[in-house]
């Protein structure tokens, strides 16, 4: 049986969406108004999320784990699997830049986890 590698402190994360999401090819948002991965931690698995500056995730916290970058554009759509090979994944969609904007056009990706200073990285 395969045990979890994922660190005690992802129990008590919250992985959440902000941002637009869909229809790029018709409205695109404004720069940094489009999907994106954000976390916040809490000590209690029950609430309490803040972010890395202590901004609580219900007032819109959140610290960035995946952005717009290169020709990945509006990444969301999230989820974790804890990879017996690789350990923690993060995977996800996006907008490939140089593919095209529209919502036919999204790709999946997925991109490992780290968790060594105690905050989620890609």
């Amino acid at each position: 049986m395969h045990q979890s590698r994922l660190p005690k402190a992802t129990q008590r994360c919250k992985i959440r969406l902000t941002g637009k999401c869909c229809g790029y090819d018709k409205s695109k948002p404004a720069a940094g108004k489009e999907y994106r991965i954000l976390v916040c931690r809490s000590s209690k698995a029950t609430g309490g999320f803040v972010d890395k500056e202590d901004v609580d995730c219900t007032k819109d916290g959140g610290t960035v784990v995946l952005e717009s970058h290169d020709n990945v554009y509006g990444p969301g759509g999230q989820g974790v699997y804890d990879d017996p090979k690789h350990g923690p994944i993060l995977y996800y969609h996006y907008v490939d830049t140089t593919v095209g904007y529209a919502d036919g056009d999204k790709r999946f990706g997925w991109n490992t986890m780290d968790f060594s200073s105690g905050w989620p990285v890609v």
